[in-house]
């Protein structure tokens, strides 16, 4: 999950730790539309880099 998190800052969202309950994380993200965009082609680009590839 601290992947995703990260990926999201990277792309110019704001996270936020909202609070801790035990061991689980509340997150708050928020961010432009041009930081959603760019989030999408980030986790679009990690999928397509761990298929494997196939031959037609």
């Amino acid at each position: 999950m601290n992947d995703l998190l990260k990926i999201a800052q990277d792309c110019g969202f704001s996270v936020v730790l909202e609070g801790r309950i035990g061991t689980l994380e509340y997150n708050s993200v928020s961010g432009p539309l041009q930081a959603l965009e760019k989030f999408a082609e980030a986790i679009r680009d990690t999928v397509l880099q761990e298929q494997p590839r196939q031959d037609e």
